[in-house]
């Protein structure tokens, strides 16, 4: 008998995530952890190590001495989060122009252009790592450490997903436009239209917002 190997927690968290996202489960389903077992090839430590994370963000729910089942998405929750989320990230980048020399937007322009490749042709784990590089290397220059430490965890916190799971390739083209948008207001040093630029990004993303596809698709 083979012996599973195991899987790092945050792929394979992810893992159920998408299978979760592109409809193999739906919400109220229970999820069989024997079945996760042997669909993703890993061991049960793992999987329910994995489960217990996606209950964290209410991507499932845990019942005692039941299980684990996939959760009713409360919109109305979410987008408070988005909401807020909007308030720091806009406040976040908004303080850190200031700072943008043509140092900084040389390394956000490299940014950028590596999160664009990754839409193009990268992996999923590509494209969440180089979208959080544009995004974490523009927040690292504000002032205010205090400020980019709570953009960062309340970013965690409002995902449902370990991380950003694009739908479509609409959906990562219009993640790649935002970016061209906040940098252009970079390059042009203009407060207004990256805080427009900002708050539209965040609100206007699937991979933010679930519910955005499922109103686009209906």
């Amino acid at each position: 008998m083979s012996i599973r190997q195991p899987r790092p927690k945050r792929g394979l968290a992810m893992e159920i995530a998408l299978l979760i996202r592109q409809g193999d489960y739906r919400a109220g389903e229970w999820l069989r952890q024997i079945d996760l077992e042997h669909r993703l090839g890993a061991n049960r430590f793992d999987v329910r190590t994995a489960l217990a994370e996606l209950a964290l963000r209410g991507t499932v729910q845990h019942v005692p001495n039941r299980g684990f089942r996939v959760s009713s998405f409360d919109r109305v929750r979410l987008r408070q989060m988005l909401e807020v989320r909007v308030l720091l990230e806009v406040e976040a980048a908004v303080a850190a122009l200031p700072y943008v020399d043509a140092a900084a937007l040389a390394r956000l322009r490299i940014e950028m252009l590596a999160f664009e490749r990754a839409a193009d042709s990268g992996t999923r784990a590509e494209q969440n790592r180089t979208n959080l590089a544009f995004h974490d290397g523009l927040y690292a220059l504000t002032p205010n450490r205090a400020l980019a430490e709570m953009v960062t965890e309340l970013r965690e916190r409002a995902r449902l997903w370990p991380t950003a799971l694009w739908p479509s390739a609409g959906a990562l083209r219009q993640s790649v436009d935002g970016h061209r948008r906040i940098m252009a207001a970079l390059e042009d040093g203009d407060a207004p239209s990256l805080a427009d630029a900002v708050r539209a990004h965040i609100r206007n993303s699937i991979a933010n917002d679930p519910s955005l596809e499922m109103s686009q698709a209906g």
